[in-house]
C-alpha cells in the first residue's frame, strides 16, 4: 500500500489593503460630483442670463488689482500698509470700502440666484465644492501603507499639479512613483 505524500499548501498570501486607494477613489468621486454640478450651474447661469442679465462677479478692483476677493483683499491691505510712506488711515479706509464693495457684490449674486431660480443649485454646488475640498485634505493626510499605495499617491498628485510648475518637481515625482512601483513588484 502506497501512501500519497502529504502536500503542503503554500501559506495564504496576506493581502494588505492600503487605505490610500480608497481615499483617492473617494476624492475622485467627490471631484466628479462637484464638476458635474459646476457644469449644471454654469448652464443654468447661461440660460438665466438671457432673462436676468449676467450674474455679478463677486471680485472687486482695488488700486492696481482689477479682480480680487476674500483673503486677497486682506493680503493687499497688509501689502499696502508695508509700503514705504504708506498712510495707515488711508489704507484702512480703502480696505473697509473694498470689503463693503465685496460684500455688496456677493449679496447681489445671491439675489440674482434667487431671482433666476438657481439658488438651490448653487447651494448644492457649494456643498459639493466644500466636500471635495475636505476629501482632498483627507486624502492628502492619508498615509499609504504599501509601496504601491505610495506610488499611486505620488502619481495622482503629480497629475493634479497645475501645468507650468517647476519642471524638476514633475520629473522627481514621476521617478519616485516608478521606482516605488518597481520595488513593490520585486518584493512580491
Amino acid at each position: 500500500m502506497t501512501t500519497k505524500p502529504k502536500t503542503r499548501k503554500a501559506p495564504a498570501k496576506i493581502v494588505v489593503i492600503d487605505p490610500i486607494f480608497a481615499a483617492i477613489d473617494a476624492y475622485k468621486a467627490r471631484t466628479k460630483e462637484m464638476c458635474c454640478l459646476y457644469d449644471k450651474l454654469e448652464e443654468a447661469e447661461f440660460e438665466a442670463a438671457k432673462t436676468y442679465g449676467r450674474r455679478l462677479w463677486p471680485l472687486i478692483g482695488w488700486r492696481n488689482y482689477s479682480e480680487i476677493g476674500g483673503r486677497e483683499i486682506d493680503d493687499r491691505r497688509k501689502e499696502f500698509l508695508s509700503q514705504p510712506g504708506a498712510d495707515p488711515k488711508q489704507v484702512e479706509k480703502e480696505f473697509r470700502n473694498a470689503k463693503a464693495r465685496e460684500a455688496a457684490a456677493e449679496q447681489a449674486g445671491v439675489e440674482w440666484d434667487q431671482r433666476a431660480g438657481i439658488a438651490p443649485l448653487r447651494e448644492q454646488y457649494e456643498r459639493a465644492r466644500l466636500a471635495e475640498h475636505r476629501g482632498g485634505m483627507r486624502m492628502a493626510r492619508t498615509k499609504p501603507t504599501t509601496m504601491a499605495g505610495a506610488a499611486a499617491m505620488i502619481t495622482y498628485t503629480r497629475r493634479d499639479i497645475m501645468k507650468g510648475e517647476v519642471d524638476w518637481q514633475m520629473v522627481a515625482l514621476k521617478t519616485v512613483a516608478v521606482a516605488l512601483a518597481q520595488m513593490n513588484v520585486q518584493a512580491a
